[in-house]
């Protein structure tokens, strides 16, 4: 009976589908991995809507994020937003404001009289417009499943570094059924806000102004069980730290400075006098990833790998405190104390005297990045997690350093192959980890993009803007090809300082031709080429890839060369569109439209 009225159609339905997605993608490259960005770390631009998508890296001034679906649509129901803690205080400045005004006007909108016992208060109302969107961004059954289908095996997951034990869930923790009266449907208890800030956010060490919405553990366990299920490994990358470790609108502190490295980590240096905050959220996570291997077995399971930092210190070249960039303040990642600096040199460069092939990590404030950095793979080290088939993923970024304190090259690097940076994290790599730990579980990522340098990037208008018009074929062919040798670079250079056999990966990279969507490539021809150069130069040079990112529906016209998802329906080998369920960003309400109360 149950086969007669349906039952088991929908799942004919789902496998006929799994069976189509599968021959159509055979003549389109899949990369090993794909990011799920914004989902546990919020980035503006993946929140600009329709009409709101120019800059990936939104500039200094601009406020580029519109809403945060689906609570959170536009201007009136929230705040324009930079960065997820600038979200978190100014959702709870809007419904402050929204109660304050229901109070005035004495609207029934929201059940007047408003007995504030009667509802969740400003914070509590922003905490669960966050969870909404956490909990409902990803279809983990449907979506998992799709990615399987496409023969990806990993999923990277950017994550904050605050955390609750407390698993939010709108209809048993924030607000719960007052059960001394069960016969009145209306009496509810509303967790106030001083309890919400207690158990839901983090009050950020170096910024005391700022709150940080916490993520439920119990929300990434269920998604670590459905990636067993559908045997995809997660990296869990701690994207942000307290204070922000770089510059920028993903620090999680925008439209603030990064405090990190000159709030953060100084204290790890005067003995132990201050709490080391860095490392210890660091030692914290590690722990509580080991604690899953007993407490939650099938999620342990679905956990692959941790990344300990996402691009430390980006951008410390460019906001140094000297012009053409922010002259005005002072550079946010300070050198080590000389004779700290001194001390980690020596054992850097120790023995290499003798070997003038190999190259010396030279002198600069990036010493404490990879100081950092060196501990966090010491942490990960003396943990149980190697021993049980789990990896450490360590990202860094060519942007950490100034160009004088890099090796000399014979020729002037062309087409984004610049060995030097390559050539000083090879060495740093080779006197941190050991190479039985880089042929196992020690991966050194390096993220790479085409979109931002003259060199590769390539704009509707040509030169100068980009280095090759979209419409030219035989010159677009040519730079892309040329810069796809990236990969190989790569490898040859870290080999030869640390010898044959390490692993590499690469988890960020797109088919974006230029950082401003208006200039950028967005025809489907060199899309396709994006991909297939990328992700096939790659895989000869033994160079995991990770899309960023797979999802981004309310990123408007970012989505064509961002968003995998999109791009595999423009290639026919998805079935729908990455498109957005809501309005994203302010809209003409349609005559009677109902204004949302229930908020």
């Amino acid at each position: 009976l149950l086969a007669f009225f349906g039952q088991n159609d929908g799942d004919g339905k789902e496998k006929a589908l799994t069976a189509k997605i599968q021959h159509r993608h055979i003549n389109v490259p899949m990369p090993a991995g794909v990011n799920l960005g914004s989902w546990l770390s919020l980035e503006d631009w993946f929140y600009v809507g329709d009409n709101g998508a120019v800059e990936v890296a939104s500039p200094d001034d601009a406020v580029a994020a519109a809403c945060l679906p689906p609570l959170h649509l536009d201007s009136s129901t929230g705040p324009r937003w930079n960065s997820e803690t600038d979200l978190l205080s100014g959702l709870a400045q809007h419904y402050k404001e929204e109660m304050d005004e229901d109070d005035e006007t004495q609207s029934t909108l929201g059940g007047y009289p408003n007995d504030r016992k009667q509802s969740l208060g400003p914070w509590g109302k922003a905490i669960r417009t966050i969870h909404a969107f956490r909990s409902s961004y990803i279809d983990f059954e449907k979506e998992l499943g799709t990615m399987a289908s496409l023969g990806i095996k990993h999923v990277r997951v950017p994550v904050s570094w605050c955390w609750t034990d407390t698993d939010i869930d709108p209809d048993i923790h924030l607000v719960t059924k007052n059960e001394t009266d069960p016969n009145n449907d209306d009496n509810w208890i509303y967790m106030d806000d001083e309890e919400v800030l207690k158990k839901y956010t983090c009050i950020d060490p170096f910024y005391e102004d700022v709150r940080w919405p916490a993520i439920p553990r119990g929300l990434v366990q269920r998604f670590l069980r459905a990636c067993a299920d559908h045997g995809i490994g997660a990296t869990l990358d701690i994207h942000t730290y307290p204070g922000g470790t770089s510059i920028g609108t993903f620090s999680g502190v925008w439209p603030r400075y990064s405090r990190f490295w000159t709030h953060g980590d100084v204290p790890a240096l005067d003995k132990g006098e201050t709490p080391d905050v860095g490392r210890q959220i660091l030692k914290n996570f590690i722990a509580y990833l080991e604690s899953l291997a007993v407490i939650d077995p099938h999620a342990f399971q679905g956990f692959r790998a941790l990344s300990p930092m996402n691009e430390p210190a980006h951008l410390a070249t460019l906001y140094n405190g000297n012009p053409p960039i922010r002259s005005d303040r002072e550079t946010f990642l300070p050198p080590l104390p000389s004779d700290k600096a001194a001390e980690y040199l020596n054992e850097l460069n120790a023995g290499l005297e003798s070997k003038p092939q190999l190259t010396k990590v030279p002198d600069g404030n990036h010493l404490r990045v990879m100081l950092w950095l060196r501990d966090a793979i010491d942490a990960f080290r003396q943990s149980s997690l190697p021993s049980m088939g789990k990896e450490l993923h360590v990202n860094v970024h060519e942007s950490l350093f100034p160009s004088e304190v890099l090796p000399k090259q014979e020729s002037k690097p062309d087409y984004g192959l610049n060995q030097a940076p390559m050539q000083v994290f090879g060495a740093w790599w080779r006197a941190s980890t050991t190479p039985e730990e880089r042929a196992k579980w020690a991966v050194l990522d390096i993220h790479h993009y085409y979109a931002w340098g003259p060199e590769c990037s390539g704009a509707v208008e040509g030169p100068p803007t980009g280095r090759f018009a979209c419409s030219d074929e035989e010159h677009k062919e040519q730079v892309i090809g040329k810069c796809g040798a990236w990969a190989s670079v790569y490898r040859s250079t870290i080999e030869k300082e640390c010898e044959v056999g390490l692993r590499l990966a690469s988890a960020e990279f797109s088919a974006s031709t230029h950082h401003s969507v208006r200039h950028a490539c967005n025809d489907v021809t060199t899309l396709k080429m994006m991909l297939d150069t990328q992700v096939g130069m790659a895989a000869a040079a033994d160079v995991e890839l990770f899309w960023w990112s797979y999802k981004m529906p309310y990123g408007g016209a970012f989505r064509s060369a961002w968003s995998l998802k999109h791009l595999l329906y423009l290639l026919g080998v998805l079935p729908q569109p990455d498109e957005e369920l809501f309005h994203c960003g302010d809209h003409i309400p349609a005559k009677g439209e109902p204004e949302d109360g229930s908020i």
